[in-house]
Formats: structure tokens, C-alpha cells, sequence
């Protein structure tokens, strides 16, 4: 077992629950502050992250996970949040704010450890998944790699190039909002009156369809775009 866990906060330090977890084998590493955690996101790969709620006020939460989250972009991990006291309301606060799962600071070590092996399992599962290539009639994509082949010719993109053309591709046959595409592509939670959707769109039909007698991606006036598998 190598997993590498991060704990955010002093609660960790005094709860004892960091000895017990390096005893079943994990290693842990430690951060006081949300500068330390990001940087060791920064320097690191992390597996899964403690948070203490107690240490969040208001919409500061949301706010850091979304940004512990954007540091590790390539590879994102599960995040357990603990809650004292304990109650129905926390629980859905600390579950919309990004958590994946939320415990009581009084959890026993035995069901931490349960919650651990599941959560780990479940993105080890996503992940894996999500490196699978990609292929769309005469399109490939590794997302390993990041390299695109259309025709046995290789394409370079930029990041964010890439990102939609996945996005895309994964939902082939699908129509893509604009909304949508930012939600994902760009992390936006709602459109923000601006045009990047398609800019980008421009940009890759340059790359991916000049050329080439059938156009890989097609509009849906006034919804988005759309990748087809056949005519």
C-alpha cells in the first residue's frame, strides 16, 4: 500500500487517527495551513485529503477545495471532511461544498479505515477509466499522453485544446451545451457572458477538420457542438 494521504489542519495532529493510518501503511503527510496544503499539492501526487471543517467559515470551503482540487487538475483525488457537531445540515453543507465524504470528528478508526479503502477504490476505478483512449471514427485520443491522431496524422493542441476535444469526444453523439463545456472544461459554474466556448471551437476545427472532407465537429444553433460517429 502507497498511498500518499494529506491532512489539513491541527485537529489531525491531536487525534491520533495519523499514527494509526501510517500503522496500516499509509503515508501521510501534514499540512497547519492552506498555503502548506497547496504547495504540497503543488509538490506532490496526493491519493486523498483530510479537511477539518471547523477550520472553514462560510464560503471559504468551496472556495479552498475548488482550488486544492485545480492544483492536482491531471489527477483528482477524494476528500473526507470532518464535522463537529455532527448533523444532518453539515453533512449536506460539507457534501455541496465539494467533499466526497463527511464523518464526525468521534468516527472510529475501524470505519474511517472502510471509508478510506472505498473511496480510494472508487477513483482508482475513475481513473483508470479515464485514461482509456478514446476513438471516434478517424479520430484517436490517448488522455495518458495527451496525443491526438486524426488520419495517422498527428495533431498538437494546447491544454485547454485538448481538454474540450476530449470532452467532446467522450460525449460523442451527444450535443454540448455551451454551459456544459465550461462547467467541465473550464470549471465555471455558470456562463459568464463570455465567448471562450467558441474561440476554442475555431481553434481546433483549424487543427482537426482543415483538410479533411468530413468536419469532426459540428454546431447545433443556439445549444453548442457535437462530435458524430457516423453522417
Amino acid at each position: 500500500m502507497h498511498e500518499r494521504l494529506l491532512a489539513v489542519g491541527e485537529f489531525f495532529v491531536q487525534s491520533g487517527f495519523v499514527d494509526a493510518l501510517r500503522a496500516d501503511g499509509y503515508e501521510i503527510m501534514k499540512a497547519s495551513s492552506e498555503y502548506e496544503a497547496l504547495r504540497a499539492i503543488g509538490e506532490h501526487t496526493i491519493d486523498l485529503l483530510f479537511l477539518d471543517h471547523a477550520d472553514y467559515e462560510g464560503s471559504s470551503l468551496p472556495k479552498f477545495i475548488k482550488a486544492l482540487l485545480r492544483e492536482q487538475a491531471d489527477r483528482p483525488f477524494p476528500i473526507i471532511l470532518f464535522e463537529n457537531p455532527f448533523h444532518e445540515r453539515a453533512v449536506i453543507q460539507g457534501l455541496e461544498a465539494g467533499a466526497n465524504d463527511v464523518v464526525p470528528r468521534t468516527v472510529s478508526k475501524e470505519e474511517l479505515m472502510a471509508r478510506i479503502r472505498n473511496l480510494l477504490r472508487i477513483f482508482r476505478i475513475e481513473e483508470e477509466r479515464s485514461r482509456k483512449k478514446v476513438t471516434v471514427r478517424d479520430l484517436s485520443i490517448d488522455p495518458g499522453s495527451r496525443k491526438v491522431v486524426r488520419g495517422g496524422n498527428d495533431i498538437e493542441l494546447t491544454v485547454k485544446e485538448f481538454d474540450l476535444l476530449l470532452y467532446l469526444a467522450r460525449h460523442a453523439n451527444e450535443v454540448c451545451s455551451r454551459e456544459d463545456i465550461l462547467k467541465h472544461v473550464w470549471d465555471y459554474d455558470f456562463d459568464m457572458g463570455t465567448n471562450v466556448v467558441d474561440v476554442y471551437i475555431r481553434h481546433l476545427r483549424t487543427k482537426m477538420d482543415k483538410g479533411y472532407s468530413r468536419k469532426l465537429i459540428q454546431s447545433v444553433r443556439g445549444v453548442g457542438y457535437i462530435i458524430k460517429e457516423g453522417e
